[in-house]
């Protein structure tokens, strides 16, 4: 009966080494999770152009935005980023633009930091471009809430019709 049990012991520890060993080799450390996704339609104003690169010529009255954060899923440390954006000129009674728009990505790293000298303790989301190495700022207002920086890191100011806010549209 003894070595019965012994057996049968060695047999699950051998099973749960070798699941363990397995699922371990299978996980890639740089593997990501969504933390979270935004989305926002903007103006395509002098401030904003040249954040995401549109040129100075396109045309261009607004854009709609589609930012996804993802995490480390142990650490929950920033990863990567991948903003996919379309501008152009808005197609009449509709939501759309006209053709379609012309429609863009970036993907790259993001971080956090804390560098706003009017506010020590706002958390910003920065993100690099892999390609370009252009950044874009957001301070982040709350949870499901982030705010477009310009390129000094001051808030965009909106109007009565517009705002620079992206919405979270994944729940927590």
């Amino acid at each position: 009966m003894k070595q019965i049990k012994s057996t049968l012991l060695i047999s699950v520890v051998a099973t749960c080494f070798t699941v363990t060993n397995s699922c371990s080799q299978t996980t890639k450390p740089d593997s990501s999770t969504v933390l979270a996704v935004f989305a926002a339609s903007t103006p395509c104003s002098e401030g904003t152009r040249p954040l995401p690169a549109i040129p100075a010529n396109a045309a261009c009255e607004f854009i709609r935005w589609n930012l996804t954060l993802y995490q480390n899923p142990k650490t929950f440390i920033p990863t990567t980023f991948k903003l996919t954006y379309v501008f152009g000129l808005p197609q009449q009674g509709t939501p759309g633009f006209i053709n379609g728009g012309k429609k863009e990505e970036m993907q790259g790293q993001w971080s956090i930091v804390k560098e706003r000298a009017s506010n020590p303790n706002a958390i910003v989301y920065r993100l690099t471009d892999d390609k370009t190495g252009k950044t874009i700022s957001f301070l982040k207002l709350n949870e499901n809430l982030l705010h477009l920086l310009d390129t000094d890191g001051r808030l965009m100011i909106g109007s009565a019709a517009w705002s620079y806010t992206l919405n979270r549209m994944n729940n927590q």
